[in-house]
């Protein structure tokens, strides 16, 4: 009987273990925000978004709602790491971009290949709109932006190439 006891205590030690509901980024914290960040789209910006990207450039992190993928100038130019799936929403990582924390625990556990190359229809009035968040560190994110980020996505002149020159005219033979 005195053995019984704490081999049915450690059974229950192992049983209460907390169930792991985020084995995407590193922090419970980042998770919950980027759930957050969709609940405050659905409410505030626009109720029939379904799709998301996660961006993380340096110390901010972006959750970015699109109606199409890959088609808004942030989203189909940088590498996705891959998707994963909540109650309301299709929600894609995105590769980071000089992390100053690391965010994305394994990029495995992510859906791989389950993003679409080119849209069905695009009307071209899509526009970057989201939230923004301030990452201090991994336990601790606030809030900077919601609605329009267009004013986050400008051109900067030095990082765009120029146009290549025209290709030399070339004779037809007949």
């Amino acid at each position: 009987m005195k053995k019984i006891f704490p081999l049915i205590g450690l059974i229950l030690l192992c049983s209460c273990k907390e169930k792991v509901k985020n084995p995407y980024f590193t922090s419970d914290e980042i998770y919950n925000k980027v759930i957050e960040g969709t609940d405050i789209v659905h409410k505030e910006i626009s109720k029939k978004a379904s799709l998301f990207y996660v961006l993380n450039r340096y110390d901010t992190l972006i959750v970015l709602s699109v109606k199409y993928e890959n088609v808004i100038k942030p989203t189909f130019m940088i590498k996705k790491e891959g998707t994963f799936y909540t109650d309301c929403c299709k929600i894609i990582v995105t590769q980071p971009y000089h992390p100053k924390f690391i965010l994305i625990q394994s990029p495995s556990k992510l859906k791989q290949n389950d993003i679409e190359k080119y849209p069905l229809a695009y009307n071209g009035n899509d526009y970057q709109k989201g939230v923004m968040y301030k990452i201090k560190d991994i336990n601790h994110l606030e809030l900077i932006a919601k609605g329009d980020l267009r004013k986050y996505f400008y051109s900067i002149k030095e990082y765009e190439l120029p146009a290549p020159p025209p290709p030399p005219d070339y004779k037809l033979k007949k």
